[in-house]
């Protein structure tokens, strides 16, 4: 007997009764029974979980609301669909409010029979908390001991309130949750909790600040929002009477105590030059802790903000620090976390070898000759003595490298005992070396393993004889430059018709042979980057070749032409000023892999930090194309070709200097791995992508615009300019009111266009207020309404959720049209 025992209509819908335990209704549609209705009432905001199974034709689920009771589903009134091609399970997940609802199951193509699977998931309700003391020193700890929510499904089902601190600038930190509840003793559907939050390790600045709380259910279904304010006083911590200490290159230790008369001990100490400092506090008995600080204002007192890094193990293990630091005053502080003890403070200031310098005795040699260097330098302010090695590499043409000898004997100057001299030599005879050009790079390392200057030195194999002196040659190179060295090396470099950045990295070293850039160095360095038939160079080599010919200057010292042109073109040695809105940033030696193992950049990876810059983000976002969801594995074509891998730890990133009034040139940054984590995109399972070009664009910026770039970023921007920068394309508006902006959203979007949208003002119950999206896709249901699908560049929904926390927002053209007031901007 075939099935039916659901109604076919709204007004004959089968009448459920859903509760928290899962109920599955067996059934049929086919040609002669295409629709079956289903009907339920909630009493209460509840989240509720509906699925489709055991198919063997394509069969789809909808969720609907008769918002105007007269028993059709007009436009608007499906909230959900789930549309899955095939016989694969269909589901829907919703938060819903009180009131009746409709669950529709629909024959798509063929006829199958069918098990509805239903259950209710009560919301947590009726969050709140108060603070015990809503004005605290950045020192003291945020408690709360009389916290209290609900759900109807039980405390058992209840998995964390969820803490967030938001500062006056709209960017978030996040903190501990509070995981353990109480049962209430006359509701078991009610729990308290209490919360306690050093804020010692925040470095938070006197101000304002808002502590938010969520509470999740184990479904991930969300509470209330309860939000209260959080002021920030002056610690009133004085450092004018901390202890002067004179760092050197031998260990110092000072023992004292602190304790609850005397929680906190500074010490002060200034560095005359850039240097690596590593303190420990040891012999602890109880927990205590250290920081290092630096008085940004100058104003004698420790001012929440002011926290270079600090050291927060918990019991009473050693703490240790380090850390480089450039010149400048600085002061330590050591503090008791838990309880009295008494400690040692060790400190020294480690030098990094600096001034490597070696030419190679013969630049053209066999493969069966022996590389040899006989005069060589380095120093250490710490002492001859430190210096461990200087690491030998040789690199390929191809980029690959060689691991060879190191050298490990140094003899001191007579004169200088942080200067010494050193020789090195090396058999080329077991490296099977082709007949090409190869680079020897070196690196001085101390015991430490703080690193020098890197020197890098051209040599050639060759199967001729080799010999000091070659005949004169009658070609382009020579008769356009005019040093000969330049001449014979950019003549090897450019055989292959082409110019590769590892090539105009050899010229530029070859440009440092001595001690300053000569004026035919700086003419041969232009003409080669203006010499646009000759031979090719990839865009960007070109373009950042061109800022370091451009940028040298007649008698330049060779180390300013290293670390101001080639250093901040090539190597991403210059990274962004390392200040946010009066915070010192510190920057961190990143982990991880550029793309993660899909290989290339995922919408998903993108997640917003500290910084304020939504709409860049947003408009990285808008450029993957069409996806409604996370599981989408849509690719940019825009991303995918504006970051290149130099395969040194650096990155070359794109950005179009494209405005309203100048179409602009692709220009390029180069960076290296260094992230200021406390403030960056995160980097969610070692993908660096997101973090790295968002560095990379402060860093642009701020070279265009002459300020500290992640003030420039990080404090907000209209949605055109950061989608113009990125995709390099002229902006057009949309009006997201009009209804016509479905049709010209859905053209752009399968033209390949960037479609971003933001609001300002207050949230909505989906869309947070001042804070850009990107749009990434539009449709129409079955039912006739189009829908409107944004991602928050937070990779979460932030207010209602719609599906998977992911997100990826579902909107209907009434809730888009009224959430983005600012607009809608498509390039």
């Amino acid at each position: 007997m075939t099935l039916d025992n659901a109604g076919n209509t709204l007004t004959t819908a089968r009448k459920l009764t859903v509760s928290s335990n899962i109920q599955t209704f067996a059934d049929r549609v086919d040609s002669t029974d295409p629709n079956d209705f289903y009907s339920f009432s909630l009493s209460a905001r509840s989240s509720l979980n509906i699925a489709v199974d055991g198919l063997s034709a394509n069969a789809d689920l909808q969720l609907i609301r008769d918002t105007n009771s007269n028993g059709l589903v007009d436009s608007g009134e499906v909230l959900n669909t789930s549309n899955k091609t095939g016989t694969g399970s269909e589901s829907i997940r919703r938060t819903l409010d009180a009131g009746k609802y409709f669950i529709r199951v629909y024959s798509n193509t063929g006829d199958t029979n069918y098990n509805l699977k239903v259950f209710e998931n009560f919301t947590p309700t009726s969050l709140e908390f108060k603070l015990n003391e809503s004005t605290l020193k950045a020192t003291d700890t945020l408690n709360i001991n009389s916290g209290w929510v609900s759900d109807r499904n039980g405390i058992s089902d209840l998995s964390k309130v969820d803490f967030r601190i938001q500062r006056a600038n709209g960017s978030w930190i996040d903190v501990a949750d509070a995981t353990q509840f109480t049962v209430d003793p006359n509701n078991t559907n009610k729990a308290g909790f209490s919360y306690s939050l050093s804020l010692n390790s925040l470095n938070l600045a006197a101000d304002t600040y808002t502590l938010q709380g969520i509470a999740y259910d184990k479904t991930g279904a969300a509470s209330n929002t309860v939000r209260l304010s959080l002021t920030i006083e002056n610690p009133g911590l004085t450092l004018t009477n901390a202890k002067k200490i004179t760092l050197s290159e031998k260990t110092q230790t000072f023992t004292d105590r602190v304790d609850s008369t005397n929680i906190n001990d500074f010490y002060s100490f200034s560095l005359s030059a850039r240097g690596n400092l590593n303190l420990v506090v040891d012999g602890l008995s109880a927990s205590a802790d250290v920081q290092i600080i630096r008085d940004a204002n100058s104003n004698g007192l420790f001012d929440g903000g002011e926290v270079v890094t600090g050291a927060y193990r918990t019991g009473s293990g050693s703490e240790s620090i380090r850390t480089t630091l450039d010149a400048g005053n600085y002061f330590i502080r050591v503090y008791s976390q838990g309880g009295n003890t008494n400690y040692k403070l060790k400190v020294f200031e480690n030098f990094a070898p600096t001034a490597l310098d070696f030419k190679l005795n013969n630049t053209s040699l066999k493969p069966t000759d022996t590389l040899s260097i006989n005069s060589a330098w380095v120093s250490d302010k710490n002492g001859v003595s430190d210096i461990s090695k200087v690491d030998f590499r040789i690199q390929k043409a191809d980029g690959s490298w060689i691991d060879v000898a190191d050298a490990t004997k140094f003899t001191a100057d007579s004169s200088n005992a942080n200067k010494a001299s050193f020789s090195y030599s090396l058999s080329l005879s077991s490296l099977n070396l082709a007949v090409g050009t190869y680079t020897l790079q070196g690196i001085a390392y101390d015991k430490t393993n703080a690193a020098s200057n890197t020197v890098k030195q051209t040599f050639t194999v060759t199967t001729t004889p080799t010999t000091t002196a070659s005949a004169t040659v009658q070609d382009w190179f020579s008769q356009n430059l005019l040093d000969q060295q330049l001449i014979t090396l950019t003549r090897n470099l450019a055989a292959d018709g082409n110019l590769s950045r590892q090539d105009m990295l050899d010229i530029f070293r070859n440009v440092q042979d001595d001690s300053k850039v000569d004026a035919n160095e700086v003419k041969d360095l232009r003409t080669l980057v203006g010499a646009s038939t000759r031979f090719s160079m990839q865009d960007p080599v070109k373009w950042l070749s061109t800022q370091v010919a451009n940028g040298a200057s007649v008698d330049m010292a060779a180390s300013d032409f290293e670390s101001s042109l080639v250093g901040r073109w090539f190597l991403g040695t210059v990274a962004p000023t390392p200040v946010f809105n009066g915070k010192t940033l510190t920057y961190t030696l990143a982990t991880g892999n550029l793309f993660g193992s899909a290989n290339e950049a995922r919408i998903g990876d993108i997640d917003q930090g500290q910084l304020g810059d939504c709409a860049f983000l947003a408009a990285l976002g808008a450029t993957f194309g069409r996806q409604s969801n996370d599981a989408g594995n849509a690719s940019s074509s825009v991303i995918n070709s504006m970051i290149t891998d130099n395969g040194d730890n650096t990155y070359t990133v794109r950005f179009y200097s494209t405005t309203i009034f100048d179409p602009g040139e692709a220009q390029y940054v180069t960076i290296d791995r260094r992230i200021a984590t406390s403030v960056a995109a995160k980097t969610n399972g070692g993908v660096l992508w997101v973090a790295l070009v968002e560095k990379a664009y402060a860093q642009w910026r701020e070279w265009r615009e002459g300020k500290p770039g992640y003030n420039i970023i990080g404090n907000g921007d209209a949605l055109s300019r950061p989608l113009q920068f990125v995709t390099g394309r002229d902006f057009t508006p949309a009006d997201p009111t009009n209804i016509n902006c479905f049709s010209t959203i859905e053209t752009a979007l399968a033209n390949g266009k960037a479609v971003t949208a933001a609001r300002m003002g207050d949230s909505t119950s989906y869309i947070v207020g001042n804070h850009a999206y990107s749009v990434t896709n539009v449709y129409t249901n079955t039912s006739g309404e189009k829908r409107f699908v944004v991602r928050n560049p937070w990779g979460k929904d932030g207010k209602t959720r719609t599906g998977a926390d992911d997100g990826f927002i579902d909107l209907s053209f009434d809730e888009f049209s009224k959430a983005f007031n600012y607009g809608v901007i498509i390039a």
